[in-house]
This record gives C-alpha cells, sequence and structure tokens, in this order.
C-alpha cells in the first residue's frame, strides 16, 4: 500500500506542475470557484468515480471550495481528503418514483445549504435529480455524460425510456460535457441538448513516473481485464475466444469484482483453464499490473471512453477493444486491434495476432504511448474542464 501511496503522489505532483505552469501562462485568476461534485454513488469504483475523485482533488489543492454529494460512499471517504461529503439518503442507482422524489427534495435541501456557485453531477440518476434540484435554485449546473444511458447496445425499451428522459432533464442543464465525440455526436442527434450547450472533452489519466512504464517483455504474454464483472462486460466470451487458443502459451489476468465474477470462474474452471486464467480480484495498484503485462484487452457490449484504455495505452501497452462507443478515438490500427461487437471470430484472431507477435505487441505499445501523450494526459483533460466551468458560471452571471 505504501509503495501505491507513493506512486500516486508522484504522479499528482508531476500533473500538479505542469497544470500550474499552465495556469499562470493563461492568466493571472484569483477568483475561486465554490463547486458541488453530484454522482449516485462512491462505493462501486469505475471511471465515473475515479473521475469525480481527481478532479474534486485537483480542485481543492487550487484552493477552490469543493463538496461531495453522494448516494452511497463506502470505503471511497478517504479518497476525498479534506473534502466534506454529504450523504444522500434515498438516491439510489434503480428507478424508485417515491424515493426519487425524496432524493430530489434532500438534493435540494443540502444544495440550498452549501451555496455552491455550480452544481458538476455524474451518472444518470444523480445527473437527472441533481439538474432538476440545482435548477429550482437557479444554481448553474453542469451533466458530464460518461456514457449516455440510450447509447448503442443498451436493449429496448430501456434505451428509448431513457432517451426521453434525457431530453426532458436536458433542457435543465446549463451545460453538458460529453467524454468522447460519440457522445458528443449522440446527445446532439437525439435532441437532448443544443449544440451550443455541449462540449466534448475527452477523458485523461494521471501520468506515471517513468520507472512505472512498460520496460520489459515477458516470456509467456500476459492478458489483462481491468473491469468490473458486470454489464456490459463480457468477461465470458473473451474466455471462449481464448478456449481455442490453448495450444499458444499465454496468461489471462482479469482485475476487479462483480456480482458475475463466480459465473466466469466457473466457466474458466469448466473449461479446464484455471491454471492460465487468475482472477486478482480488486486492486488499487493499476498501475503495477500494467507495468507487468504485455496484451489489454477490454471485451464490452458498450462504453464511453474507457479510462481503463487510457491508463494501458499510458503504460505502453497495445489494445484489444471492442469497437463501441468512444473507443475508437483513443485505440485505432496504430496501437491496437477492434473487433466489431459480436464478432467472436475477430476476437480470437486479434488474440491470436498479439499472442504470436511481439514486435508487433510493442510497436502497437509505443504508438499508444504517443496517443496518450498528445491526447488523454489530465493536464489536458481537467484545463479544458475548469474552463467550462468558468464559462458556464460567467454566462449564468451574465458576464
Amino acid at each position: 500500500m505504501r509503495n501505491v501511496d507513493r506512486r500516486k503522489e508522484t504522479s499528482e505532483k508531476m500533473d500538479l506542475m505542469h497544470l500550474e505552469n499552465g495556469t499562470k501562462k493563461r492568466s493571472d485568476r484569483v477568483e475561486k470557484l465554490k463547486v458541488v461534485q453530484l454522482i449516485t454513488r462512491l462505493d462501486q469504483i469505475g471511471g465515473a468515480q475515479i473521475h469525480v475523485r481527481d478532479i474534486s482533488n485537483y480542485l481543492q489543492r487550487q484552493g477552490h471550495s469543493v463538496h461531495l454529494m453522494t448516494g452511497k460512499v463506502g470505503d471511497a471517504a478517504e479518497d476525498f481528503p479534506g473534502i466534506p461529503i454529504h450523504s444522500i439518503r434515498y438516491l439510489v442507482r434503480e428507478l424508485k418514483p417515491l424515493q426519487d422524489v425524496k432524493a430530489f427534495l434532500e438534493t435540494r435541501r443540502l444544495l440550498k445549504k452549501v451555496g455552491p456557485d455550480l452544481v458538476a453531477t455524474h451518472s444518470s440518476k444523480a445527473g437527472i435529480i441533481g439538474r432538476l434540484a440545482a435548477r429550482s435554485l437557479h444554481i448553474p449546473v453542469i451533466f458530464t455524460a460518461h456514457g449516455w444511458s440510450f447509447t448503442d447496445g443498451i436493449p429496448n425499451p430501456k434505451k428509448t425510456f431513457y432517451r426521453c428522459i434525457e431530453k426532458v432533464a436536458g433542457r435543465f442543464a446549463s451545460g453538458i460535457i460529453a467524454v468522447s465525440e460519440f457522445d458528443k455526436e449522440l446527445a446532439l442527434n437525439s435532441n437532448v441538448v443544443g449544440k451550443e450547450r455541449i462540449v466534448c472533452i475527452q477523458n485523461g489519466v494521471h501520468e506515471l513516473a517513468k520507472h512505472e512504464r512498460k520496460s520489459q517483455v515477458n516470456e509467456i504474454p500476459r492478458l489483462v481485464m481491468i473491469a468490473r464483472f458486470s454489464p456490459p462486460k463480457k468477461q465470458i466470451e473473451l474466455l471462449q475466444a481464448l478456449q481455442n487458443l490453448q495450444h499458444l502459451e499465454w496468461t489471462m489476468h482479469f482485475v476487479g469484482d462483480g456480482p458475475e465474477k463466480r459465473v466466469v470462474e466457473e466457466f474458466a474452471k469448466q473449461s479446464g483453464m484455471t491454471h492460465r486464467v487468475v482472477f486478482e480480484g480488486w486492486c488499487n495498484d493499476v498501475s503495477g499490473i500494467l507495468e507487468q503485462s504485455d496484451i489489454f484487452i477490454l471485451h464490452s457490449k458498450y462504453e464511453g471512453l474507457p479510462l481503463s484504455i487510457l491508463e494501458a495505452m499510458r503504460a505502453g501497452l497495445p489494445i484489444i477493444a471492442t469497437d463501441v462507443g468512444g473507443v475508437k478515438e483513443a485505440v485505432t490500427t496504430a496501437n491496437g486491434l477492434l473487433i466489431r461487437n459480436g464478432d467472436s471470430a475477430a476476437l480470437q484472431q486479434a488474440l491470436e495476432t498479439l499472442i504470436l507477435n511481439r514486435s508487433l505487441r510493442l510497436k502497437m505499445g509505443q504508438s499508444g504511448r504517443e496517443v496518450f501523450e498528445r491526447n488523454f494526459t489530465f493536464q489536458k483533460m481537467i484545463t479544458e474542464t475548469i474552463d467550462f466551468y468558468w464559462t458556464i458560471v460567467r454566462r449564468e452571471d451574465g458576464k
């Protein structure tokens, strides 16, 4: 754990140094914001939760006032040192009309008490309730879409229902951040929001110290997938493809927990692959896991712009991923192999290609590292995000 903390501290210091230099070049800003970050739950770690954590901690270090509001906290409180956390007891992910009304009233009461300059909402339920509550108090409010609940791959009638809900909720947003161009276009084409109120700010992750990047190649290729064992992830389909490649040398490492983990473990057992498939459980040291790996895989039915892929590119790993959502904005033929959703034959071929071709793995990994440095750093993402925060606050103030 100490090693993990040192790595996190090193990467944050590097980002802070770059960001402070960039801020001075833009202007000598002395104004500070009071921002509420609102998310449905923090007790499960995912891209939205990590996004909120990193933005909140950076804002606080810069002297802004940050408050966090959420339904469930769990052990995540320690990731927000010095930031007040307000519990919204009735805020849950599931659709529960009576409880949702109570969550709205509770959120409104807390917002009125805190009195923020801006509310930044994340995840579908918090996004809807937060937008309604903030606008009822005339507080500027932003929704960050980490992947729409009506995106391709989500079945009807759920898809149609959420599209209708987001069309209504979109009217209450002062602005919307889409984490990929795909999600921005999906919102515009679905008439969720007008183009003057939505921007694309692609996800970004913290830089690593040089010693944490991929520096060696394993004799037997080590494959890794970092994801929860729950929809939309498809770990079993990945194992089915690997089942046909048992004549090759490889090991498969799954990092994460979730409700379907036991089902996947049982499939690996029944397929006679337990000696080659490792279930790591949840791990805080993601960079350490990636540093020891050779190929990163994300097999999924739908996505926004996954942080796990950006972390793998940062580590210099080649990518095999399903071509869904904004994935293609990060993964190209130069740094990975994209698979059409449901194409099991193409998945198997991609796995075989990279397992057998060490030089191709290294070439793609280096290309991915370069793409990360250009487009997906935390510095770039946070600068654009804070600029958008100021744009919305000043627009609402009539400045």
